[in-house]
């Protein structure tokens, strides 16, 4: 009786599988989607034979690059601003009566030879001081390379995605352990046989 109860409490092969895309879900599609609609980027200047190059990557996770962008002479360096605003909530494609606040967006602006630009979001509380940094390198004659850290919004950007990607890294390190512990079972099985079960 016990044993026809542990086996019916087993977990059956779909039931493994819809578990592991839950678990995928929570800790990697959802942390990816918030890291990317308010995302983090690293943004690098290089001075070489008197002219400064400017590589921005912007990253999913904080550290997984999904749109990247050069200027290789930049002339300029400038900012734009979209301010808060309150507006009327939306529902099923209908206006509602609820006023929902809407932060604003920052943008570093970096021009290049012609009609070269790429813009950066970044949060308006941090872009005066990011500005100030990319134009004292431009400025500079002595500082050979730099790297900025930006991201787009801190609330959701910084601390939401700061947590979440912290389960990301928790299920990469757990299945990667586990991984890793399979192909060593599977060496050792390999190598010394399976051990024998004594009556």
């Amino acid at each position: 009786m016990t044993g026809m109860q542990a086996h019916r409490d087993r977990p059956t092969l779909g039931g493994m599988l819809v578990q592991h895309l839950i678990v995928f879900l929570i800790c990697v599609v959802f942390p990816g989607g918030v890291t990317m609609m308010a995302p983090a980027s690293w943004i690098t200047f290089e001075r070489r034979e008197g002219s400064v190059r400017c590589t921005t990557r912007t990253c999913a996770f904080f550290v997984v690059p999904f749109r990247i962008q050069h200027v290789d002479q930049v002339r300029e360096i400038s900012h734009r601003e979209r301010a808060g605003r309150t507006e009327r909530q939306r529902e099923f494609g209908r206006t509602t009566n609820k006023d929902v606040h809407v932060d604003g967006e920052g943008f570093l602006q970096i021009y290049g030879v012609g009609d070269q630009l790429i813009e950066v979001n970044v949060s308006p509380a941090s872009l005066e001081n990011i500005v100030g940094k990319a134009n004292k390198f431009l400025s500079s004659t002595t500082e050979s390379s730099t790297t900025v850290f930006a991201i787009a919004n801190w609330k959701f950007g910084a601390l939401m995605g700061g947590v979440l990607t912290s389960f990301t890294v928790l299920y990469v390190v757990g299945y990667s352990v586990g991984f890793l512990k399979w192909i060593f079972t599977g060496v050792k099985r390999t190598l010394f046989g399976s051990p024998k079960t004594s009556s």
